[in-house]
């Protein structure tokens, strides 16, 4: 009879639910092969509480891998059914109150992990409840404040924007590049400040909302001319939406944005920009995602009507975790066309990249004596960017003129301490255009440090 009423509550305990492959979060197992062993494993062991339900080692083995492909329902349930043989189990209690956490429960939560301080746990134990208090007190606040500060410093083979030529044609005529027009080097440096608010809306889908301001202020050692200033705003707003049994996106949602700038140069009101934008994104595997944007952009160029005008375009973007290499790749195109106030300045522009990230060790450091403890844990990204740029028409000076620019960048971040962020990165440019005077290459190498601890 007992045994009877002990399967009774394992069935209520969702196990028979997670038999069937139920996910509740996607599995912490990333393998296939190791999924699917973990999967066999948590049946096998199934087939052996039958026999001997009241195993408390099996009963906490079969959470445990329930956990790792993702069926916290199942775990719950069996937690649940352990504290009904021996509710002194703090362990346990804690379990409860991290998968309750983990499934938005807060409330339930809460109550398991102040239940935990009843039976005197370690000290250990104490500090892992705190921790899961402070994140579910953060979670249920409707508002949170992120605040950060950075510095950079970066160098540039051509921080005038020169030309790299000693001769170029204009109207068919050779002209001779004066040398402070050619390309020169200089070192600016510059200072950002970002406030961004994250909104929970409350709504049963987990709908969010989004706002971001950011001031920085970049200085040039040699050319102050080209000193910048810039203020930029944007809010959003993202509708989760539910998936259709059969439908080909997970997780859908659809984010309406609008985001706004001035850039100032040298302390004179250079651009100004307006922009709306909806991105439609969903998950297609647990590997891959995908997303497309839309936008229209209002842009004024001041003090010069000719070059404003209206921008509109669309972006594709994949994304995809390669487990061989355990980077995550993607590939990006977008379109974007500029309606100008004069037909020479309107321009059709196609753009590509590609790009990958994976975290690693940098054995490299150890030539220049960097502390083995410094060389772990770097995030590495690298992208390659390719733009054609294709104008309507010519002037009575210039031919019709195309670009076609080519980018590769390099970085490496890693925190350096709690509130600390480090920053580094190689980027080179080239424009090659029909119009010799848009000849310009640059290579610039950047350190950037970011203070991220203003709202602890």
């Amino acid at each position: 009879m007992l045994k009877k009423i002990v399967l009774l509550f394992i069935c209520q305990g969702f196990v028979f639910a997670g038999i069937a492959l139920a996910q509740n979060v996607n599995p912490t197992i990333i393998d296939a092969t190791e999924l699917e062993n973990a999967q066999k494993e948590r049946e096998r062991i199934f087939n052996e509480l039958i026999e001997e339900p009241t195993n408390m080692d099996n009963l906490f083995k079969y959470a445990n891998l329930s956990i790792l492909v993702g069926d916290l329902e199942a775990a719950v349930g069996v937690f649940e059914q352990m504290l009904i043989y021996d509710e002194e189990l703090p362990r346990i209690r804690l379990e409860l109150g991290v998968l309750y956490y983990r499934l938005s429960a807060f409330s339930t939560a809460k109550t398991y992990l102040e239940s935990v301080k009843r039976y005197d746990p370690p000290a250990q134990v104490i500090e892992n409840v705190e921790n899961f208090l402070s994140a579910i007190t953060d979670s249920e606040r409707i508002f949170k404040f992120n605040s950060v500060i950075g510095t950079s410093v970066t160098h540039s083979s051509n921080g005038n924007s020169g030309l790299d030529a000693e001769i170029i044609n204009i109207a068919g005529y050779p002209f001779l590049v004066s040398p402070d027009t050619r390309q020169q080097p200089d070192i600016s440096r510059s200072l950002s400040y970002t406030l961004s608010i994250n909104h929970d809306l409350k709504h049963p889908r987990g709908d969010t909302a989004r706002y971001i301001l950011s001031l920085s202020d970049t200085k040039q050692d040699e050319f102050k001319r080209f000193d910048l200033q810039a203020m930029v705003f944007s809010a959003s707003r993202q509708y989760n939406l539910s998936a259709d049994e059969g439908s080909l996106f997970t997780s859908p949602s659809i984010a309406p944005s609008f985001s706004a700038f001035k850039v100032f140069l040298d302390g004179e009101g250079l651009l100004t920009s307006s922009k709306l934008a909806t991105t439609f994104s969903g998950v297609l595997n647990q590997k891959t995602s995908a997303a497309i944007e839309v936008f229209l952009d209002e842009r004024d160029f001041l003090g010069s009507d000719t070059k404003s005008g209206r921008m509109q375009g669309f972006t594709l973007s994949g994304n995809r975790f390669i487990e061989k290499y355990e980077a995550n790749a993607q590939i990006k195109y977008g379109y974007d066309n500029f309606n100008a106030n004069i037909d020479s300045e309107n321009y059709g522009q196609h753009a590509f990249q590609i790009s990958a990230s994976r975290t690693m060790y940098l054995s490299i450091l150890q030539i220049v004596g960097v502390d083995p403890l410094f060389r772990e844990g770097w995030r590495v990204a690298a992208n390659l960017t390719h733009r054609r740029k294709n104008h309507a028409s010519g002037t009575e000076i210039f031919a019709l003129r195309k670009d076609r620019v080519n980018s590769f960048q390099l970085s490496a971040s890693r925190a350096i301490s709690e509130c600390w962020v480090s920053n580094f990165s190689y980027r080179y440019n080239k424009s090659k255009s029909t119009v010799d005077l848009f000849n310009i290459k640059n290579k610039q190498i950047n350190m950037d440090f970011s203070y991220v601890c203003l709202n602890n």
